[in-house]
């Protein structure tokens, strides 16, 4: 049998590229699967499989060994790919192998292969070599070239008569047909598939700006990673693109992936899958039975399952295997491929498309399909069976908005139903001024055939009034409205007496009311509970995550929407999901409070990435949570900056009016500039500010934002401390600390709490600061709340040394304790015992010089209990003199 000779470089393990991303996470994870026998790097073409192989051995270290086979096309035939793992295995062991590589040379074409015993004699060898058990790595790249039923076999065969200490990693696009079942129930299996694989946004935009070809345009480079959705090789074609540009070279971003994908993708595909490709293109996402339809066939299932195998970009969009999407950048090349087929056959799909939908009930994905045909009567007579209760519940404002921009002007206004989803379409888009002008149309259906029926229509237009007069700031019409709503509405009415209850549980906070807040919510949750929709229930639990946060009890709230984010994952929904958007962004919110910043700042951008897909309001504090996140950090203020401007384009493309945006973000630049040094900034908005929200007759604060007062009156405060006004500074805080109090509202108490030992600490009144910090440590001992203790921890951890050294044992303390800076870590770690808080009194004495005797008139103790502390002082700072003892108490952050 002949058998071809490797080609040059094919046992050659390649290099990391110059734009090497380094995927550090990724290489930890394999490291800590050491025990895993089998490694399986399985995603479509461009993840970086190869890379991240490449990565993981070269951070190998003794003892381990690795072997690297770059398996090709000519691999296919079981002899060669035999002969090729032999000469792999013998860049190792150069003496295995040596009878069975000339067997294979000397066998004849027409004689089968045995590989029984070929393996056994071959293994035999490897095992005698491997007497010493050192650890090898054998990497098998590309094994997708070779994958068959009887190369499948011979590898599998192979890797069960492996020596112990072997750890075989493979790269493929496709899993290989081998007992992975067992593997994996064994726990010798790690898996990692394009989910693992995919760039994060961050590390996107870090790499794309780190190339210094493309420019630093946060808008631009959000749409290009969004387009991207990790695919590595989209993001060098991005670059290669850029410094073409930058070149004056002719090359485009799609021209350059479209290609990629058609040769390395596409093309490779069989026929019969390529021409369902085409057949499905224009679908944004779809089941295989929609696929029947629209073709006109019965195999889609079983492409669709060629597809998953073999890693072609399909996307998931449920757990259960039902719904799939291709990659954005994927389908952008099918459709530019398939664009030149005309207008008639596209159109056919999507009525036929448009069929299959409403038949499933599915009515909103039909409208979509009815304008996507170019049929906007037939989108509006769909529209009309629209469930009002849908729409509150997805409130998809962005599909709403596309077609109310499609449909006629005079389609539009033909019935009450379109009237009520064009008037929520709007409200829920802040076009409050278009809204209440749709709202008025509803005039023209009045009166209605019978009582029941005016009462139901004149309840869902109250409803929606009071949405419409809560969002622009007019608190009284809204609550009349709400109250006449629920009056007119039967309990079957779900989803316009629900948003009537979050309305007025919402003024309620606005109103300082956390007590009529919560009635509403429970009110609000009954009624959710009731109807069985997991959307509603999900609006009522992240305002019931608002009133425990409000409460302090931040811990809680976090569980509470943790729960919730589980719920809605496992509902099957082909697009986003504003509610979700929303409860991620809060989480997120939370998760900073509670001390994980890296945690926090991922679940924010992930709401917001999911509030923007679905044009929600709620992007707006996702990007000022974001904001105050980067804020933290020593050179964040850039990207905090940053991050407020992208927000404020954001609600002017969007036409958004100042009402929902500008105080916050106001109050938050302010905020930056005072800290930036920029105070005159400040100046200029803040006192305006101010008086807006805070002193006579104040406005309404936004929907999601119930205390912009207070933040704005604590910078506010931060803005005459700098002016040199401590006393009005200080005055102002005591009374919002006690307005605060006195409502119920622990988690801004207690930042309100933390400004004031600051600036008690830096007027030299240190026993002030302390015994407030304690008291603030004490009232949020019940949760561990980090994120008010923030500032102290960086800026006076000495005094938040002695404070929680004297603090009572709490979980709050501890956590506390663990974040103090390096340099000054903990005493209760640090020494052989912890100070009493007799012991510190007296450390802190000796420290301003007294005596003895002074120390005894200061404590009111005796002479004698002086000495005996003053020598369990230095015997637990580890000293002999006393000089020593202030010196070591210093370092340890335990004196100021």
């Amino acid at each position: 049998m002949p058998v071809s000779v490797p080609s040059p470089g094919k046992m050659f393990r390649p290099p990391l590229p110059v734009d090497h991303l380094p995927r550090p996470e990724l290489v930890r994870l394999i490291q800590d699967a050491v025990r895993c026998r089998l490694v399986l790097i399985c995603a479509p073409a461009g993840f970086g499989k190869s890379t991240l192989a490449a990565e993981y051995a070269e951070h190998l270290s003794a003892p381990w060994r690795s072997a690297w086979i770059a398996l090709e096309r000519r691999d296919a035939e079981p002899a060669q790919l035999l002969r090729s793992l032999i000469t792999g295995l013998r860049e190792l062991f150069p003496e295995a192998g040596t009878a069975e590589l000339a067997l294979l040379a000397q066998l004849p074409d027409a004689q089968p292969l045995a590989i029984e015993s070929l393996l056994a004699t071959l293994t035999a060898d490897l095992h005698r070599y491997c007497a010493s058990q050192q650890p090898v790595l054998l990497v098998l790249d590309d094994y997708h070239l070779v994958r068959s039923i009887s190369n499948d076999s011979l590898c599998a065969l192979l890797f069960e008569r492996l020596p112990a200490c072997f750890q075989v990693l493979i790269t493929s696009r496709g899993r290989p047909q081998w007992p992975l079942a067992r593997m994996r129930v064994a726990g010798q299996l790690l898996e990692l598939d394009q989910r693992q694989l995919r760039v994060s946004g961050d590390a996107a935009r870090s790499f794309l700006q780190g190339t210094g070809a493309v420019a630093a345009d946060p808008q631009w480079l959000r749409q290009r990673i969004e387009r991207n959705e990790g695919w590595f090789a989209g993001l060098r074609l991005l670059a290669l693109t850029a410094s073409a540009a930058a070149a004056r070279l002719p090359a485009s971003e799609e021209q350059l992936v479209q290609e990629y994908l058609l040769e390395e993708v596409i093309g490779t595909q069989p026929h019969h899958v390529q021409t369902f490709l085409s057949e499905i293109v224009w679908l944004d996402h779809f089941t295989a039975e929609l696929c029947d339809q629209v073709r006109d066939a019965d195999d889609s299932h079983d492409i669709i399952s060629w597809l998953l195998q073999h890693q072609v970009f399909l996307v998931p969009l449920d757990s259960h295997g039902l719904w799939y999407r291709f990659h954005h950048l994927f389908s952008d090349a099918l459709r530019q491929r398939a664009a030149a087929e005309g207008l008639t056959a596209r159109r056919g799909l999507h009525l036929r498309a448009c069929d299959w939908f409403r038949e499933h009930g599915h009515i909103a994905e039909a409208v979509e399909q009815a304008m996507a045909a170019d049929r906007p009567d037939e989108a509006a007579a769909l529209a009309q069976h629209l469930p009002l209760d849908q729409l509150l519940a997805e409130q998809h404002v962005s599909t709403l908005l596309r077609w109310k921009a499609v449909l006629p002007r005079i389609l539009q206004g033909s019935s009450a139903r379109l009237v009520l989803v064009h008037g929520w379409t709007l409200a829920l888009a802040c076009q409050l001024e278009d809204a209440r002008v749709m709202l008025g149309r509803l005039q023209y259906f009045l009166p209605q055939p019978d009582g029941a029926a005016q009462q139901l229509l004149l309840g869902q237009a109250l409803a929606l009034q009071s949405y419409i007069a809560r969002s622009g700031g007019n608190l009284r019409e809204a609550t009349d409205c709400a109250h006449q709503s629920l009056q007119c509405l039967e309990a079957g009415n779900t989803g316009s007496r629900l948003m009537s209850m979050l309305t007025l549980a919402d003024i309620a906070l606005c109103r300082k009311d956390i007590d009529g807040a919560r009635q509403w919510a429970r009110t609000a949750l009954d009624l959710a509970q009731r109807s069985a929709d997991p959307l509603f229930e999900a609006q009522v639990m992240l305002l019931r995550a608002r009133l425990l946060q409000a409460r302090g009890e931040v811990a809680r709230a976090c569980r509470l929407l943790e729960q919730q984010l589980g719920v809605l994952a496992a509902l099957d929904y082909s697009q986003g999901l504003a509610i979700r958007a929303k409860l991620a962004i809060y989480h997120g919110y939370l998760i900073g409070q509670l001390g994980d910043l890296d945690a926090a700042r991922r679940q924010v951008r992930e709401g917001i990435n999911e509030a923007r897909a679905c044009r929600d309001i709620h992007v707006l504090p996702g990007y000022c949570l974001l904001a105050g996140i980067e804020a933290r950090r020593r050179d964040g203020f850039g990207q905090a900056f940053e991050l407020l401007a992208e927000a404020e384009r954001l609600m002017h493309q969007w036409d958004i009016p100042p009402v929902y945006y500008l105080g916050w973000g106001t109050a938050l630049k302010s905020d930056l500039w005072i800290s930036a040094g920029r105070q005159e900034l400040a100046e200029q908005w803040l006192p305006r500010l101010r008086q807006t929200y805070c002193l006579d007759d104040p406005a309404a604060p936004p929907a999601f934002f119930h205390v912009l007062p207070v933040v704005i009156d604590r910078v506010y405060a931060r803005l005459l401390w700098g002016r040199g006004e401590q006393d009005q500074a200080e005055a102002l805080l005591w009374d919002l600390l006690k307005e605060l109090r006195k409502q119920g509202e622990r988690l801004q108490a207690l930042s309100v709490m933390t400004q004031l030992v600051q600036m008690l600490y830096r007027t030299q009144r240190s026993a002030q600061a302390q015994k407030l910090l304690l008291e603030a440590v004490a009232w949020g001992a019940d949760d561990v709340i980090i994120g008010p203790f923030v500032a102290l921890l960086s800026q006076m951890p000495g005094l938040v040394q002695r404070a929680l050294i004297r603090a009572p044992a709490s979980q709050l303390r501890d956590s506390l304790q663990e974040r103090l800076p390096a340099a000054r870590h903990s005493a209760q770690t640090l020494l052989v015992e912890p100070l009493s808080s007799r012991e510190q009194a007296v450390l802190e004495c000796i420290a301003r010089g007294h005596s003895n005797q002074q120390i005894s008139e200061t404590l009111f103790i005796s002479l004698h209990t002086v000495k005996s502390h003053a020598r369990r002082i230095n015997h637990k700072l580890g000293v002999a003199r006393r000089t020593q003892a202030v010196a070591r108490g210093k370092s340890l952050g335990l004196l100021g």
